[in-house]
């Protein structure tokens, strides 16, 4: 090895090595400013004019060109958290209308019947019985009503009740008559309820959507970012 390669460098050398040095180091994409918008409408999501960090709520050129996209992640992850949490508490909704529903389709989804019964020599005696039944295709079609996949509820199946006895001393007609009309009430009770109960699942089912819709953008536009060498 020659002498002169051991040589110290002077205080001139060393301050040009130190500037070398300090230009040479790149500047972190995460602090690069956004720059103005750009004219093609072909953009990457990060690069959408648009994409202003959301809390300055202030698209304006001059504060776009100032922010980083160290600042435009953090505004998207702080975006991401929120319509998280939004999809999650519409989902809790959606949770909710369903299980009062089922409430109310068990309440709605009965069928029913009533005949008369003889017995004893010739027939000489005669009743009047009453029968339900709970219907798992009414429960089934109610839900989905509520869900929004069926375009109504489905009917049961309840008759009129009897106006009188197997024979002129029966009276048991009157309490078949008395069941088959609780039972008649207390579907109408249900159907009525059955409309505001698939509004309220609409309306928890579009919310949940329209935040789900922005998790995955957000989800997209972060790893974009981050595929660019952002991290912050």
């Amino acid at each position: 090895m020659k002498a002169w390669m051991l040589l110290p460098v002077g205080a001139a050398g060393a301050a040009l090595v130190a500037y070398g040095l300090t230009r040479a180091a790149p500047k972190p994409k995460a602090m690069e400013p956004l720059g103005a918008p750009p004219e093609d409408p072909k953009l990457l999501p990060q690069q959408d004019p648009s994409a202003v960090p959301t809390h300055t709520q202030t698209p304006d050129p001059q504060e776009r060109a100032s922010a980083s996209y160290c600042q435009l992640l953090t505004a998207y992850r702080e975006d991401l958290r929120r319509y998280k949490t939004q999809a999650d508490e519409a989902f809790l909704r959606m949770q909710d209308a369903l299980r009062e529903a089922e409430g109310v389709c068990k309440d709605f989804a009965w069928n029913a019947t009533w005949n008369y019964q003889y017995a004893g020599l010739f027939g000489a005696n005669g009743w009047t019985e009453f029968h339900k039944e709970a219907s798992t295709a009414l429960l089934t079609r109610c839900q989905e009503y509520v869900k929004g996949t069926a375009k109504d509820p489905g009917k049961p199946s309840i008759p009129k009740p009897p106006s009188k006895g197997a024979y002129w001393y029966d009276g048991t007609y009157t309490d078949v008559a008395s069941k088959i009309n609780a039972l008649k009430q207390q579907v109408e009770d249900a159907r009525a309820a059955l409309p505001a109960l698939s509004q309220k699942y609409a309306k928890a089912k579009a919310d949940y959507d329209r935040a789900q819709a922005k998790v995955a953008d957000l989800k997209k536009k972060i790893a974009d970012l981050e595929a660019q060498g952002v991290f912050c």
